[in-house]
């Protein structure tokens, strides 16, 4: 590409980027935002006029339109239309760089030229990294210099991962929270006394535009990236060592903080604060942490996969801290697994089984031995993982189609409320159970029993009783649990007070 069209692209980027700070994200944008799309017109035109890359110059009137659905927050108060118009003008930009680059015809459109059209709103993206690129070209390329802009790519990508792991355990552990909470208000002070969020959203719209507009100039056959590097096995991608070291250095550290809040007060049980008992503080953030469980064994893979060439076969000098910090995210995440079963443990404790509580215990039980076999891969690099979990998979299918979870939900709670463990039993709940639950429901029918519980669990028995009664069954239609139910409650007629 010509030096003075990597030019005017990169102008177009920075001023895109400005115009959309102080014109799209001001406070409540009116005239604004007509006057952002003039601009973008105006550039738009400077930039590709007179260039023999664009095979339609019509596609430019696509702006016409655009610059027509801007005018809604110029002419009327209301926003009603905001999300919509964001969403259109997106899609016709799309359109409009389609049809310049001559891929849309737009009076043949079809469903291909749809899907064109959809897929291309998400195209921009890949070149997000191609101006940084362009401007560390024009320097010397010496290996220190390519060092420094792999550092500063892997501190680009773990900033973001970062904020999102520190959110995310936030959310399943208030201590964590309260640990972080100063911090993140001082973050935010920096943020609103430099503005970074605007410059942040701007700096991505402007690339974003850039993206679309480069791909007009595009030479087919230039597909570099920093991140990750295409081979001619369009499927097979190498990792750099360095950027992934970073982002991986970046996680663990946040990790290994909130592991230490961990043993401090779950595992050791230290004291809680705001008055809270063990059972609440477990229930907060379960999920979270199963999330991130199942977020940090698909890193490994993805790493590991990235960063297989240079691991394994090449034995790149970074090679054994990688493997090493692999290594320790696996002994993170079972932490994070027993963590999880420990909170599930503590909650149940206090209320008891349902599906859902059982259906956990079962997936964690399957995660900890997948979390095994990826931890064997990274040690040992030859065997089929993916066969592997397909085997766990389908264990952990056929494991919740057989075992009988409703008789397991009704023995465990009826057994804490009788031996006094519980101090209530939710009856609503374990009538909604299926036949599966009936004998050890009609444990409920005892004379000692309150009179409410007793008075449920009869009118579930009977509910049973006169569905079983009442059903035209064959041999075809045997079933275990039917019978034993069946037999249960003809056997317990009296008990029961049924005709």
């Amino acid at each position: 590409m010509e030096n003075r069209t990597r030019i005017n692209l990169l102008l177009y980027a920075a001023l895109s980027a400005i115009t959309f700070i102080f014109l799209i994200m001001t406070y409540n944008p009116g005239i604004s935002i007509p006057l952002f799309f003039l601009i973008q017109i105006a550039a738009i035109y400077f930039v590709i006029r007179n260039r023999v890359e664009v095979k339609n110059f019509r596609g430019i009137l696509w702006m016409v339109p655009i610059l027509i659905i801007s005018l809604n927050r110029f002419i009327s108060a209301s926003s009603l239309w905001a999300p919509i118009n964001f969403l259109v003008i997106v899609g016709l930009y799309s359109v409009m760089i389609l049809m310049l680059k001559g891929n849309l015809i737009i009076n043949k459109l079809n469903l291909k030229g749809i899907l064109l059209v959809i897929l291309n709103v998400f195209a921009p993206i890949i070149h997000f990294i191609t101006p940084f690129r362009w401007i560390a070209e024009r320097s010397k390329d010496t290996e220190r210099t390519l060092i420094i802009k792999r550092i500063l790519i892997g501190i680009l990508i773990s900033v973001p991962s970062v904020l999102f792991l520190v959110f995310m355990l936030s959310s399943a552990d208030m201590i964590f929270k309260n640990n972080f909470d100063s911090y993140l208000i001082w973050i935010e002070k920096v943020f609103e006394a430099f503005n970074f969020f605007n410059l942040i959203v701007g700096t991505i719209a402007g690339l974003y535009l850039f993206g679309h507009l480069y791909s007009v100039f595009e030479e087919k056959d230039n597909g570099i990236e920093n991140i990750i590097t295409l081979n001619s096995n369009p499927f097979k991608v190498k990792g750099d060592i360095i950027i992934l070291n970073i982002l991986l250095v970046s996680i663990l550290f946040i990790y290994t903080i909130f592991m230490v809040i961990q043993f401090r007060y779950l595992f050791s049980a230290g004291e809680l604060p705001n008055g809270l008992n063990y059972a609440e503080y477990a229930r907060r953030g379960f999920f979270e942490l199963v999330f991130l469980s199942v977020l940090n064994i698909g890193l490994i893979l993805l790493i590991t996969y990235l960063l297989k060439d240079k691991i394994y076969i090449e034995k790149n000098k970074w090679a054994i801290g990688t493997k090493m910090m692999l290594i320790y995210l696996c002994i993170i995440t079972g932490t994070l697994l027993i963590s999880s079963y420990y909170r599930m443990s503590l909650y149940d404790g206090a209320y008891g089984f349902t599906r859902l509580r059982i259906l956990v215990y079962l997936f964690l039980f399957f995660e900890a031995v997948g979390l095994i076999s990826t931890l064997i891969y990274i040690l040992k690099h030859n065997f089929n993982l993916l066969f592997v979990y397909a085997v766990i998979g389908i264990g952990f299918y056929l494991t919740i189609n057989i075992v009988k979870i409703d008789t397991v939900i009704a023995k465990r709670n009826i057994d804490m409320y009788l031996s006094g463990q519980a101090e209530s039993l939710d009856m609503d709940y374990l009538t909604s159970l299926s036949v599966d639950a009936a004998p050890e429901i009609i444990r409920l029918v005892d004379d000692d029993i309150k009179f409410v519980i007793k008075h449920k669990a009869r009118n579930y028995l009977r509910d049973k009783y006169e569905h079983l009664s009442n059903q035209e069954y064959n041999w075809q239609s045997y079933n275990l649990s039917v019978d034993k139910a069946k037999k249960l409650l003809e056997g317990n007629k009296e008990k029961l007070l049924l005709k």
